[in-house]
């Protein structure tokens, strides 16, 4: 996955440095050619659990030492079940807290705590060799990434939310040192859209900043190890069939809040409708952070992240020195919602891969 400016004939890697270079309308977001490439057209034949368990037992007997990222959410639980109910081993399952207060019992790091650590404990019977790493994320770690890695041509994380799979290596430094090693990084849901001139036209899409966090250059991406479990194409090729399935089975078109994807794009409703059931697993527990939104990008867990922090004296820093950078990034603030670099990048997004 990469960023093309046709005008300079030239790859980015992070979106920062093609906007530097080129307008917006200049670039493109490619997916890349085992994408490109792939027969969409065909619903994989397998059901889903077999896909699922086929695609587990594939990195399973690819990488030496095996390790999942676990959040306690839909995606991860899901991946998590693939593993577990077929028997098959990991490694580890790893669980990240994150407090810029150090508070790891904060509201914003509920899903760990009332889902993910009960749940790899639950299991702790039928995951004997399995090591559970619980790895947090405090002050320390908050200071050390904004004030010495947070760089904009460099990375492509543009909230407050620290980690991911694609900078635990820079974040715990060491990680990543084990032969052998894979990071799984369950993303991402599928998006699909349907043209209005084609009744029979379904098509799945991405936009950038959807899958941003996760794309890194070839270079990083040694460093990184990781796997993007959903990403692999016959899993994803088998979601988007199962959701386009789903809807058409009960006779019904893609609204126009999700036709109108550039202006408004629905992200909980459309997982509520179309993923959740559909190709995802029944969470451990299921629980609400709120609804996402305020005067910072990112998820409802981002954002309470962010006012604990401003809330601190000792921590208020954090946040203007995350500011600060994000507003001095050189770029005009057309590139960025409501014009605004704190709201995030405007996306972009990529050409349709028709699945009819």
């Amino acid at each position: 996955m990469y960023w093309y400016s046709e005008k300079l004939n030239k790859k980015y890697y992070f979106k920062h440095q093609a906007l530097v270079e080129n307008d917006i309308s200049d670039v493109e977001f490619h997916m890349g050619e085992v994408y490109d490439t792939h027969d969409w057209y065909t619903e994989p034949k397998d059901s889903w659990k077999e896909i699922l368990k086929n695609h587990a037992q594939k990195l399973r007997d690819k990488y030496r030492y095996l390790r999942l990222w676990y959040s306690g959410g839909s995606d991860s639980q899901t991946v998590l079940n693939a593993f577990v109910d077929n028997n098959i081993h990991l490694d580890e399952i790893g669980i990240v807290r994150m407090s810029p207060t150090d508070d790891f019992n904060a509201t914003h790091e509920d899903e760990q705590n009332k889902v993910a650590i009960p749940q790899v404990r639950e299991l702790a019977n039928k995951l004997p060799r399995t090591k559970i790493g619980i790895y947090d994320l405090g002050y320390d770690q908050h200071k050390d990434w904004f004030e010495n890695h947070f760089e904009l041509d460099k990375t492509n994380i543009r909230s407050f939310h620290l980690f991911l799979p694609t900078n635990i290596h820079k974040l715990i430094p060491g990680i990543n040192d084990r032969e052998g090693l894979g990071n799984i990084n369950c993303v991402e849901p599928a998006r699909l859209g349907q043209d209005d001139w084609w009744p029979n036209g379904w098509y799945w899409y991405f936009v950038d900043t959807c899958l941003w966090e996760n794309i890194t250059s070839p270079e990083e991406e040694e460093l990184v190890k990781q796997e993007k479990f959903y990403l692999d194409p016959v899993v994803h090729a088998k979601q988007c069939w199962m959701i386009k399935n789903n809807i058409t089975r009960q006779n019904k078109t893609l609204p126009n809040w999700h036709r109108n994807v550039k202006d408004y794009f629905d992200e909980g409703k459309w997982f509520s409708e179309n993923i959740k059931g559909v190709c995802r697993d029944p969470l451990y527990v299921d629980i609400t952070m709120g609804k996402q939104g305020g005067s910072y990008f990112g998820n409802s867990k981002s954002q309470l992240s962010v006012e604990a922090a401003l809330a601190n004296s000792k921590t208020k820093h954090l946040v203007e020195t995350y500011e600060e950078k994000m507003r001095s990034h050189g770029l005009n603030d057309k590139f960025f919602n409501n014009g605004d670099p704190l709201r995030g990048y405007l996306g972009i997004l990529t050409k349709k891969y028709y699945l009819t």
